[in-house]
């Protein structure tokens, strides 16, 4: 199983950058190829959007541990 990890900014919030980091809720997949699509969907939705407000996200794939 994998799961979304993101890294989050706004750019220049009162001269500083605020940034967050994550996992996307309710992101689990079974393969490796299920994530990467849906970050590419995500990606595909949000980059217009992000651009015009001055954000920044990185997202990756994480594999779960076995016993989760």
């Amino acid at each position: 199983m994998f799961k979304i990890m993101a890294l989050m900014c706004v750019f220049a919030v009162n001269g500083q950058n605020l940034c967050l980091v994550g996992d996307i809720p309710s992101s689990k997949f079974n393969t490796k190829q299920d994530c990467l699509n849906a970050v590419m969907n995500i990606v595909n939705f949000t980059d217009e959007n992000f651009k015009s407000r001055n954000i920044g996200m990185e997202m990756q794939c994480v594999k779960l541990p076995e016993n989760v």
